[in-house]
């Protein structure tokens, strides 16, 4: 079953196609002009890395993996739901792996 536009349904059409033409060829531009000034070797963010680092795989890191693990099984023990449980594993096992990818990808030569 097809559906008669018309020809007010054809300009708002050709007027959304425009739009989204003229956004498309702004985003591209402003992603390629400044390309000069982001092309830096990146080390204004070590300072902050490491320190994230620190947090995550330190004492802080730690302590909020068994936090979550302690608050999933509570609430797991509560509820008799132990989709709570399971997901304070991932989350606590997940943090470690997330950080692992991060310095993976700080740490990437091409």
């Amino acid at each position: 079953m097809q559906i008669e536009q018309g020809a007010w349904g054809q300009q708002q059409a050709r007027r959304r196609f425009v739009f989204m033409m003229s956004f498309m060829f702004v985003v591209v531009a402003m992603s390629i002009i400044p390309h000069p000034a982001y092309a830096s070797t990146g080390a204004e963010f070590t300072g902050a890395v490491s320190t994230f680092q620190g947090w995550i795989q330190g004492n802080l890191g730690k302590l909020a993996a068994l936090v979550a693990l302690a608050v999933g099984s509570i609430v797991a023990a509560v509820k008799k739901d132990w989709s709570w449980f399971f997901g304070a594993i991932i989350l606590s096992i997940g943090i470690g792996i997330i950080v692992t990818i991060i310095n993976a990808s700080f740490t990437a030569t091409v």
